[in-house]
C-alpha cells in the first residue's frame, strides 16, 4: 500500500488538477500479481489500472498470445479463457499492439523464437510505431522494453539475398518473403515485381537462426495482375525493381532457402510485441513520436506495458477514456508522465481507444474478468494480440479466508447475521471452492450461513476450512428485562388485510380478521422476547386466536392467544419459545375480532396497564380485571374504560344481567315507556326486571340513561346477590326509613363496603365505574 501512496503523492505532482485521487480497489491476484484501481475525481476524472507482476516468483509468468488463426481478431476476455488451462492459468490480462483491416497484427510479432508476424515500421513520426521497439521476456526471464532489428536472407545455389521483412507491404527495391500466415493467402502485391513460388519446406514457421528450406514450383511473372497463391508448406519470395534479377536467375526444382535473425539481445527471447511509441525510457518522458501530432494529442483511453530498471516487475496499465464524467482519458505526453510518476523505468504504449482492456482474477473467482469500462458502446473490441500473467502454481491447502458479517451491529438474543464468504485461498493464491465450510461460535446457533444468536457476552463466529481460519467478531446483548417493545401498530397496511378505523386501541387503527392475515414479511422476534402480546377487541363468541410462528430454520409453529370470552378490548399473550425468531400469521376462528398493539414483551415481571386509563395498581385493576375475564364488563371502542365515569342504569343493568348469567331470549315484556322491544340493550333490562333485580320509575319508565346512585347501587346488588337482611347501621348518613336502608347494611354486614375514608356512604352520589366494579366483583366473590 505504501507504494500506491507514494504513486498517488507523484500523480497531483504532476497533474494538480487531478488532485483528488484514490486508491478505490486493491488485491492480489495471486503471489506474484497484484492490481490496484485508482480513481481521479477533480475537474478532469481519469479511471486507472494498475497490474504489477513479479517475474521473479517461481510461479508467475508473463506471456503474449494471438488469436488461431492469425487473420482473426478476437476478444482480449475470449482469447484470455481459451488461452488458461490446469496448471497454466490466465489470471491478468491486457490487449496488446495494433492491428490493420484484413486483419493482422500490424506490427512485429514472435512468439517462443518463432517468427509470427514481421510487421512494417511507420516512416512518419506522427505514426505510433516510426521505430523498431518491442517488449518481452528475454531469456533471463526479465521484463525487457528496447530497440530490436532483424536479418532476413534467402539463398539459391550458394548466393545469399537480403530481405526486406516479412508478410508486410513490399516497397520499390526490396524483395519480401509471405508465409501462409499472411492473411490474404495470396501475395497482394502490385504486379510490377517478379514472384517464387516454393513448397515443401514443411512447418513454414520461421524460427530465429534457423533456415526454411523448399523447391521452386512456380512463378508470377512481371506485370500479372493476379497475386502468386501462398502454399500451406512453404512460402513466396516477392521482389521489385533491382531486387527482381536474382529471383529470375530461380528455375523449376530449386532448392531455396529463407531465414530470419533477431539482435542478440532479443535472442532466446519468450517473446516479442512491437508496439510504439516508446514511452519512458531510463525512468523519464522520452516519447518516440512526435507529441503535436493529432494521435498522440487526443484525449483517449491508452493502454501500455512498463518494467522497472531490473526487468523483474512488469506492469500493465491501463487509463479509459471518452466516457464524460467517469473518465476522459489521456494524451500520450499525459500517459506517458503518468507512468513516469509511477517510478516505471520504461514503458511502451500499446493500441488504445477501443482496445483498451484489462482483465483481473479477482480473489475467489476461477477466471480472469474485466475490470475497465472499454469505450465502444457495444463493449468489449475485438483485437488481434493480447498479453497475459500467467500462473502455473499447484493447487495447495486453504490458507486463507475472507468473510465478513451482513452486519457489524451487535445482536439481540434471537436475532441472526450472514456470513459472506468472499472467497478462499491455498498458499499460492489461487482460489479453493468455497464448500465445506465450518461456521461455529459459543454464543449461538448456524444454519447455513445464518447465524443466529442464543447467549449473552461477546466472542466470535469462526469460519473454517481445513486449516485456514477466520475469526469474525460477535456481540451479542443481553436480554431486555420487563419491558415491551412495539412490533406493529396496524397504522399502516403492510399486512394482506387493510387496517381499519372501526375500533382501535393504539393509535386511529387496528386490523381485523375475519380468518388469517399475514405481514408482507415475518416481522422479526428481536432479542428473544418471552411473551408476544397484543389487544384484542372481542364479542365474546368463543373465537379462537392462533399465531404462527417460524424457527431459525424456517420451521412454523401455532401458539394459542385464547379464546374470545370478553367483550371489548383485552390484553392477551403467548408464550415464546427460545427456537422462535419471527411471527408469521394471525388467525381467527370466527370473523370480526380486532387486533392492536402487536408487542413483543421480555422478562417475567412485566405487566402491562388494564386499559389506557387504568394503569398498573389502579385500585380497581383487579377488580375490573375479573369482570372484563368474566365478560360481565368491557371498555370503549377507543381503547378506554373511563373507570371515574359515572354508571348509567341501563350499563348496570348490563353488567348485572352478565354477571348473574340471565338469559336475554324469551324475556318477559317488562312494559317500561322508553325501552321499546327495539331497543339495544332491552334483552339485559328485561332480564334484570324479571329477575326482580332492578324495577323502573314511578312514572312507568326505567329511566336507562339516569345515572345509578350509591343508594339504587346497593339495593340492586343486596337483591341480585341475594344478601340477608342486615338492621345494625353503619353509617351515619344512611338513614332509617330509606328504600336503601336495609340493603346498604346488608353490603357492609357482607364485607363488600366500607365506606368512604371518613365513615360515610353518600348514598345520593352517583356510582361510578371503577367503584361499581368493585362492588360487584366483590360481592360475586363472597356470594
Amino acid at each position: 500500500m505504501k507504494r500506491f501512496q507514494v504513486w498517488l503523492l507523484a500523480l497531483m505532482l504532476v497533474f494538480p488538477s487531478l488532485a483528488q485521487a484514490a486508491v478505490t480497489d486493491e488485491f492480489a491476484v495471486s503471489n506474484g500479481v497484484t492490481y490496484t484501481e485508482i480513481v481521479e475525481d477533480g475537474t478532469v476524472p481519469q479511471s486507472i489500472r494498475v497490474m504489477e507482476i513479479d517475474a521473479t516468483d517461481p510461479y508467475t509468468k508473463v506471456e503474449a498470445g494471438v488469436p488461431d488463426p492469425l487473420n482473426k481478431l478476437v476478444q482480449t476476455s475470449k482469447q484470455a479463457l481459451a488461452a488458461s488451462e490446469e496448471g497454466h492459468e490466465v489470471i491478468g490480462a491486457i490487449n496488446g499492439s495494433f492491428f490493420n483491416r484484413e486483419p493482422m497484427p500490424l506490427y512485429f510479432v514472435a512468439i517462443d523464437n518463432y517468427l509470427v508476424n514481421g510487421g512494417m515500421v511507420e516512416s512518419s513520426a506522427d505514426e505510433f510505431v516510426s521505430q523498431m521497439i518491442a517488449f518481452g521476456m528475454n531469456k533471463n526471464g526479465k521484463g525487457q522494453i528496447d530497440q530490436y532489428s532483424t536479418q532476413f536472407t534467402y539463398s539459391h545455389n550458394g548466393a545469399t539475398g537480403t530481405m526486406a521483412g516479412h508478410n508486410g507491404q513490399r516497397h520499390p527495391n526490396t524483395t519480401m518473403v509471405y508465409t501462409p500466415n499472411f492473411s490474404a493467402g495470396v501475395t497482394t502485391t502490385n504486379p510490377y515485381g517478379y514472384e517464387v513460388i516454393v513448397v515443401g519446406a514443411g512447418d513454414p514457421s520461421l524460427r530465429f537462426g534457423e533456415s526454411l528450406t523448399g523447391k521452386v514450383i512456380g512463378f508470377r511473372p512481371y506485370g500479372e495482375a493476379k497475386g502468386a497463391a501462398i502454399p500451406k508448406d512453404g512460402f513466396v519470395l516477392s521482389a521489385h525493381g533491382t531486387e527482381a534479377e536474382a529471383l529470375s536467375q530461380m528455375k523449376i526444382g530449386d532448392t531455396v532457402s529463407v531465414s530470419v535473425n533477431v539482435d542478440e539481445k532479443w535472442q532466446g527471447a519468450d517473446f516479442m510485441i512491437g508496439s510504439g511509441p516508446m514511452l519512458v525510457k531510463d525512468g523519464k518522458v522520452a516519447l518516440t513520436m512526435n507529441p503535436n501530432s493529432p494521435k498522440a494529442r487526443e484525449k483517449a483511453p491508452r493502454t501500455a506495458v512498463a518494467i522497472d530498471q531490473t526487468g523483474d516487475k512488469v506492469a500493465f496499465i491501463t487509463v479509459d477514456g471518452r466516457q464524460s464524467g467517469y473518465s476522459t482519458g489521456m494524451s500520450l505526453s499525459e500517459f506517458a508522465a503518468y507512468i513516469q510518476s509511477l517510478g516505471y523505468d520504461r514503458a511502451l504504449n500499446m493500441d488504445g481507444g477501443g482496445s483498451t482492456t484489462m482483465l483481473a482474477r479477482e480473489p475467489g473467482d476461477f477466471t480472469a474478468t474485466i475490470q475497465n469500462k472499454p469505450s465502444d458502446v457495444w463493449g468489449e473490441r475485438p483485437v488481434s494480440t493480447f498479453l497475459m500473467a500467467i500462473t502455473t502454481a499447484p493447487k495447495g491447502v486453504p490458507t486463507t479466508i475472507n468473510a465478513v458479517l451482513s452486519s457489524g451491529a451487535a445482536l439481540s438474543i434471537g436475532e441472526s447475521v450472514g456470513v459472506k464468504i468472499d472467497s478462499i485461498m491455498d498458499e499460492y493464491g489461487n482460489p479453493v471452492k468455497v464448500e465445506n465450510v465450518a461456521i461455529t461460535s459459543d454464543l449461538g446457533t448456524v444454519s447455513g450461513t445464518t447465524f443466529t444468536a442464543t447467549k449473552a457476552g461477546t466472542g466470535f463466529i469462526s469460519v473454517k476450512k481445513g486449516t485456514a481460519e477466520v475469526r469474525l467478531p460477535v456481540t451479542v446483548k443481553a436480554a431486555p428485562e420487563n419491558k415491551a417493545s412495539l412490533l406493529d401498530s396496524f397504522e399502516e397496511s403492510g399486512w394482506s388485510v387493510s387496517p381499519v378505523k372501526t375500533v382501535a386501541y393504539d393509535g386511529s387503527h387496528s386490523l381485523k380478521v375475519d380468518s388469517t392475515a399475514q405481514p408482507a414479511q415475518p416481522i422479526a422476534l428481536s432479542g428473544s422476547p418471552t411473551l408476544v402480546s397484543m389487544r384484542v377487541y372481542g364479542q365474546a363468541d368463543g373465537a379462537q386466536i392462533t399465531g404462527t410462528f417460524l424457527d431459525a430454520k424456517g420451521v412454523s409453529h401455532n401458539a394459542s392467544f385464547g379464546t374470545v370470552t370478553w367483550n371489548g378490548w383485552k390484553y392477551v399473550s403467548v408464550p415464546v419459545q427460545s427456537s422462535w425468531t419471527k411471527l408469521s400469521a394471525l388467525s381467527v376462528t370466527k370473523p370480526g375480532v380486532y387486533m392492536d398493539a402487536l408487542k413483543s414483551v421480555y422478562g417475567t415481571s412485566y405487566k402491562e396497564e388494564l386499559f389506557r386509563d387504568v394503569p398498573v395498581g389502579f385500585r380497581a385493576e383487579t377488580d375490573i380485571a375479573s369482570l372484563v375475564n368474566q365478560a360481565v364488563i368491557s371498555g370503549f371502542p377507543d381503547g378506554k374504560f373511563q373507570p371515574q365515569t359515572t354508571l348509567t342504569r341501563v350499563q348496570a343493568a348490563i353488567m348485572l344481567q352478565r354477571a348473574m348469567k340471565l338469559p336475554v331470549a324469551g324475556v318477559k315484556n317488562p312494559g317500561f315507556t322508553d325501552v321499546p322491544a327495539t331497543y339495544s340493550s332491552y334483552g339485559s333490562i328485561a332480564a334484570v326486571a324479571e329477575a326482580g333485580i332492578m324495577f323502573g320509575r314511578a312514572d312507568g319508565t326505567f329511566d336507562p340513561q339516569a345515572q345509578l346512585t350509591r343508594a339504587e347501587m346497593a339495593a340492586v346488588l343486596k337483591r341480585a346477590l341475594e344478601l340477608p337482611e342486615a338492621e345494625k347501621n353503619y353509617f351515619p348518613d344512611n338513614y332509617a326509613g330509606t328504600f336503601s336502608y336495609s340493603s346498604i347494611n346488608a353490603l357492609a354486614a357482607s364485607g363488600i363496603t366500607q365506606g368512604f375514608p371518613d365513615g360515610t356512604f353518600r348514598p345520593r352520589e352517583p356510582i361510578k365505574r371503577a367503584d361499581f366494579s368493585i362492588f360487584l366483583n366483590q360481592g360475586l366473590e363472597k356470594n
